[in-house]
């Protein structure tokens, strides 16, 4: 079973926010990268090695099924919008499968 954190940029103008595991993880469905896609903008958690088995595969995007993903980095990854900071809420722990 994964955690998840709720992740908001800081700059109330934009307003982005996205719920991701902020590394990497594992749960029921194999393990899971917090990645930005470059493409479409978005921050989400990108399957890298399915269950039962756990043979890496090739990142896709959720959205836009694109490769041209970065991976995430608590404290240093801005927020793919707007570019400014995004602040993890430390009250947002979720457990996923």
């Amino acid at each position: 079973m994964g955690s998840a954190y709720s992740y908001k940029c800081t700059n109330s103008e934009c307003g982005y926010e996205a719920t991701i595991s902020g590394g990497k993880d594992y749960g029921f469905c194999g393990e899971v990268e917090s990645m930005t896609c470059l493409d479409c903008k978005e921050l989400m958690d990108v399957l890298i090695a399915p269950a039962p088995k756990l043979k890496p595969i090739e990142p896709r995007c959720d959205e836009c099924k694109g490769q041209n993903l970065k991976k995430f980095y608590s404290g240093r990854t801005r927020c793919p919008k707007c570019g400014s900071r995004l602040k993890k809420d430390p009250n947002s722990d979720i457990l996923w499968d």
